[in-house]
């Protein structure tokens, strides 16, 4: 069994907290695994960085698929 590129897995030292809305747990969710996927890839790319990362979503419709997932993180990537 190949086990996924690391790249693509959330560090585990991160911990994701909602500060303000939430909108429910199904969107808190989604949402943290958004901050912690944001987190994890400055952190990879800055081993050095330290501070802390307040992220805000407006995320109207939520979409449970990869392939939407997957989208969203690869543009966050390209902008950072």
């Amino acid at each position: 069994m190949s086990l996924p590129n690391a790249s693509l897995l959330p560090m585990t030292h991160l911990t994701p907290k909602t500060l303000l809305g939430g909108g429910g747990e199904e969107r808190e969710s989604l949402a943290q695994l958004y901050a912690v996927q944001i987190g994890s890839h400055i952190a990879r790319r800055d081993p050095e960085e330290r501070r802390t990362l307040v992220v805000g979503l407006g995320i109207r419709q939520l979409k449970h698929d990869r392939e939407a997932f997957l989208d969203v993180i690869e543009l966050i990537q390209k902008v950072l």
